[in-house]
């Protein structure tokens, strides 16, 4: 299961005690990866800002960060989480 989201910043997301943690720096620049570790799930993540490419390069000014966390079932319980906090979620099934 994949749920992804945007944000501002990254204090809004990691801040809301939603169990982001652990982020580092990805091979790309602009681009992070981390955990996720929350009594009620569990999974990891991927970020970048929106307006970079893969090569790092700006396009344009980046405004929003676009969140990516892959899980089991259990991200449904972040999903609604997040739509709490007034983040527009998309949620995808993995192809079986």
């Amino acid at each position: 299961m994949k749920i992804i989201f945007r944000s501002k910043d990254f204090a809004s997301v990691t801040g809301a005690g939603l169990g982001f943690n652990n982020r580092r720096p990805m091979a790309s620049p602009w681009h992070y990866q981390g955990r996720m570790q929350h009594r009620d799930w569990q999974g990891s993540y991927e970020c970048y800002w929106d307006g970079t490419d893969t090569s790092g390069t700006t396009r344009k000014t980046p405004t929003e960060l676009v969140w990516t966390v892959r899980g089991d079932a259990r991200l449904f319980a972040l999903a609604a989480a997040l739509k709490i906090r007034g983040f527009s979620v998309e949620i995808e099934q993995d192809a079986q």
